[in-house]
């Protein structure tokens, strides 16, 4: 059975101060390190941004994953994040099928991925992102493993650790979407200081299998 997925934001409690939860804490922990990455990532000067980001890409690039992989899942990085403008232009130009993901309107903490052809079919979308066309159908979680199975996703995130757990936005999208957990591997895409020893995680966390970042492939589960 695969974890319950992220539950909703909570209202405010009424009533008496209690004593915080595990999950309090987990969120409280998760929260100051969302806070801690982002600082850094915003500390980054544009050249090592993008000396950082074009090698991260290449070191990928030049992997048995990539090579192997005919159907790819990507993510179009936004503001600070680990770019990924050479993995979909390789993609493109090499004709791989590749799944982009494109967020519910309505329904929030959801989205699906859609086969996007051609940069051309990239539409400005929410959170500042560029998403596939509305026009082009997409895929739920419920085609994980049939209709969309690609050979590798690849994962943004504030933070990853050594035994792959993940720090996304808080938004929870791409731990409902992979909560079936997928044959393929799941690989993070970041830069070396975002690479932590341990992160605070909940049940439904989604956890990666590789790591790629300026330095290097790190194999982890």
């Amino acid at each position: 059975m695969p974890p319950s997925p992220p539950p909703p934001p909570a209202s405010p409690a009424s009533g008496p101060a209690s004593e915080p939860t595990p999950r309090q804490g987990t969120a409280t922990a998760k929260a100051a390190l969302r806070q801690q990455y982002a600082a850094l990532r915003r500390g980054l000067a544009p050249q090592e941004f993008q000396e950082y980001g074009r090698a991260a890409q290449l070191r990928l690039l030049a992997s048995a994953l990539w090579e192997d992989a005919r159907s790819v899942a990507l993510y179009v990085g936004v503001k600070n994040e680990a770019p990924t403008d050479l993995l979909l232009e390789a993609a493109w130009t090499a004709g791989r099928t590749l799944w982009l993901p494109r967020v519910r309107p309505d329904a929030p903490g959801y989205m699906d991925f859609v086969v996007c052809p051609e940069p051309a079919a990239l539409r400005p979308g929410p959170f500042g992102l560029r998403e596939p066309d509305p026009a082009l159908p997409g895929l739920g979680p419920d085609a994980l493993g049939t209709a969309f199975a690609p050979d590798l996703i690849v994962l943004p995130g504030l933070a990853f650790d050594r035994r792959g757990g993940r720090l996304g936005y808080g938004g929870g999208y791409y731990d409902r979407f992979l909560r079936r957990r997928p044959a393929c591997p799941l690989l993070g895409l970041c830069f070396s200081f975002q690479v932590a020893d341990a992160l605070p995680l909940d049940p439904w966390d989604q956890r990666a299998n590789y790591l790629c970042t300026e330095r290097g492939l790190l194999c982890l589960l």
